[in-house]
């Protein structure tokens, strides 16, 4: 019972979500601090250029009060995005959720903002700070501000969790492999699970696989890399010869040189493959 509890807690799609937001935070908050030093910077240099009278303390103090508390929502989009998904709920669903996100985010964020700004200045100055003398005007102007920052994050945020599945998915199917001796392709919309003894060629078509068979030919998204690992953990005797072609050698009928080391690879299906002497030695010496 206890095996079957933690098999199914680290299969949790929420656990999953959350140690994928965990790293994503990382980025994001690299990321806004890059930005919180180039905008400073810029901001001294504008000062310089044209002699205002502006202390680069308070540029500092605004920049970084603002990146502290997007940062600290940074999980209020998270929960947000788990809400209501892009591709997962219903389109109306989710832009009413955001919407709503969005003006609670933007409204946080100015309280917040404007209460760091008058404690440091305060505390560096003596006096407080002055927000505005028109907060409708200043809250459109955060606002605008505001809905690009919260779509940047949430962006982040599915980006983050979509590559942490896929990277999910292709270590199940790597250990799949092992078990069963087959490979498991996504193609489309479904998985598509083939014998890696009936593989007989592959071949990198841009962001996808063609993977050749005896009945079949499937178009799978995935990595020439990934289809090869997939082949060796299943057993296969498949080899890399090009840096677009893996070969199964026990569909290989004929090998014929063509001079400076390259060779073209007869298959069994008819097919002729170009081999790159990079790989020669991946190929039967007397084939």
């Amino acid at each position: 019972m206890m095996k079957a509890n933690s098999v199914t807690e680290s299969s949790d799609p929420r656990r999953e979500d959350a140690r994928a937001d965990r790293l994503t935070f990382i980025w994001v908050a690299g990321f806004f601090i890059a930005f919180l030093i180039v905008d400073i910077l810029s901001s001294m240099t504008e000062v310089a250029r044209f002699r205002l009278d502006v202390d680069p303390a308070k540029v500092a103090i605004y920049e970084i009060s603002s990146v502290l508390v997007i940062l600290t929502l940074y999980w209020w989009i998270a929960r947000a995005v788990t809400l209501a998904t892009p591709g997962q709920h219903d389109w109306r669903y989710v832009t009413a959720i955001h919407a709503l996100a969005i003006v609670v985010f933007s409204a946080i964020h100015i309280a917040a903002m404007v209460a760091i700004r008058k404690l440091a200045f305060l505390a560096v100055y003596g006096y407080p700070y002055i927000f505005t003398d028109s907060p409708a005007r200043e809250f459109i102007y955060e606002f605008r501000k505001d809905t690009l920052t919260y779509c940047l994050i949430a962006f982040f945020i599915i980006f983050g969790r979509q590559l942490t599945q896929q990277r999910r998915e292709l270590a199940a199917a790597r250990e799949d492999a092992k078990k069963s001796h087959r490979l498991t392709l996504k193609c489309g919309g479904r998985s598509v699970f083939v014998a890696a003894s009936d593989v007989i060629w592959a071949k990198s078509a841009s962001n996808y696989v063609e993977v050749k068979t005896p009945t079949a030919q499937h178009l799978a998204r995935a990595t020439l890399g990934a289809i090869e690992r997939q082949l060796s953990d299943a057993g296969a005797n498949a080899a890399r010869v090009h840096r677009s072609w893996i070969v199964n050698r026990d569909h290989i009928s004929r090998i014929e040189p063509t001079g400076e080391g390259d060779v073209k690879i007869e298959m069994t299906d008819g097919a002729v493959i170009p081999g790159s002497r990079r790989y020669r030695d991946r190929l039967p010496v007397d084939g």
